[in-house]
């Protein structure tokens, strides 16, 4: 009996021990902040709260690393970020257009994102800005509109348009976040060759695609042009293909020679992107002053001016001949009553597309769409690089 009693008490020993333990186990409060992540049209990317144990002695940085993943470089002024979790602002490491600014509690901070002080039910967030101004911003919106609504119809198996294969690869080269050409098409084999028209654009398909222009060059040696547009893009062609200096400052001297007799400002904006390679030449700098006195004087608030109104077109045709001279389209030498180029063919554009005329009911997708999106691409580039040096839309490697 007795050593019954000694084993009843024994487990009653335990029980008691086990409640004692449980009673005596300390109960962990925990607490939370949240982390945000909002682009910059105001788009909220990331949302998410972060729980902290009360006591906890790590950094804010370091609880945002571990629970979201942070990228951060440090430099003697503190720590500066690049991106939260998988999100960087735009174009991150291409260009400084776009970076986040961080705020705590809507507030922004002032001693840098390693000294935030932890505290329940904050809310941090990191916003993309930007220093470009709503003109830019519209730029780079249109442009990436058109990519993800139209560039299947421009670059596809059932044709290819120049002057969108061309802009993708300038994207392209200087690593923009757009597609690249070779994924979307496979490489031509075949180059039409049969009439300069033709030629250019074959020459302007091949030198975007990396093929060999050698055929193509020798094309073009046996070819004369009959008039001055078709002078315009042999010129633009052989420039391409870097045929004999000699052969192309000949062409170069016809153009200097004589303007057609019906001058309008497409030809003008045409003639500047084509001299553009050849302003050390004698005479190039006086006709290229001659053509933008012309363009000044065909200015409106709805853009450039031919044949009595003013069209997308022609607009986008001055602006890629302006940025070849490194003469901004947005200056206030091509403003009027305030608007500027750029200003004035983003008036045009409908969902990524554009209008020839602003009177006009529908997009022109055939002619106008694909010029104005060389010209913007090619503006954007300008504008992206320091100092905004002279850019040749022609000049593809």
């Amino acid at each position: 009996m007795k050593k019954f009693w000694t084993i009843v008490l024994f487990f009653l020993s335990l029980v008691a021990l086990a409640g004692c333990q449980v009673e005596t186990e300390p109960t962990v409060e925990l607490l939370s902040f949240k982390v945000e992540v909002i682009e910059i049209d105001d788009v909220v990317l990331l949302s998410r709260d972060i729980e902290f144990p009360e006591g906890e002695t790590k950094r804010v940085i370091d609880l945002i690393d571990e629970s979201i993943g942070i990228d951060y470089q440090i430099y003697p002024f503190g720590y500066f970020v690049n991106g939260v979790g998988s999100l960087y602002p735009k174009e991150f490491g291409v260009t400084y257009n776009y970076s986040f600014t961080i705020s705590v509690d809507g507030a922004l901070i002032t001693t840098g994102v390693e000294n935030i002080e932890l505290i329940d039910g904050m809310v941090i967030t990191f916003q993309e800005v930007s220093l470009l101004d709503e003109t830019d911003l519209m730029v780079d919106r249109v442009i990436q509109t058109f990519i993800d609504n139209y560039l299947s119809t421009y670059i596809s198996l059932q044709g290819l348009e120049p002057n969108v294969v061309a802009a993708i690869r300038h994207l392209n080269a200087r690593n923009y976040f757009s597609p690249q050409l070779g994924s979307l098409v496979p490489k031509p084999t075949v180059y039409p060759t049969d009439t300069i028209s033709n030629a250019f654009k074959s020459t302007l398909l091949a030198k975007s695609f990396v093929s060999n222009t050698d055929a193509i060059k020798d094309a073009l040696l046996l070819m004369d042009a009959q008039n001055h547009y078709e002078s315009i893009s042999l010129l633009n062609a052989l420039t391409m293909v870097q045929a004999a200096g000699s052969v192309r400052t000949a062409i170069v001297d016809d153009l200097l020679a004589s303007t057609p007799d019906f001058m309008d400002a497409d030809y003008a904006g045409m003639l500047l992107l084509a001299l553009a390679p050849y302003v050390t030449y004698e005479g190039v700098n006086l006709q290229v002053a001659e053509m933008v006195t012309y363009i000044k004087e065909n200015l409106s608030e709805d853009g450039v001016t031919s044949w009595g109104s003013a069209n997308s077109a022609s607009t986008a045709t001055v602006i890629l001949g302006l940025i070849a001279h490194a003469i901004d389209p947005r200056g206030v030498d091509y403003q009027t009553e305030g608007v500027d180029l750029i200003d004035a063919l983003l008036q045009y554009e409908v969902d990524g597309a554009y209008k020839w005329t602003l009177e006009s009911e529908e997009t022109d997708m055939m002619f106008s769409t694909p010029q104005v999106f060389a010209a913007l691409v090619a503006y954007k580039i300008y504008r992206d690089v320091y100092l905004k040096p002279a850019f040749y839309f022609y000049y593809l490697g």
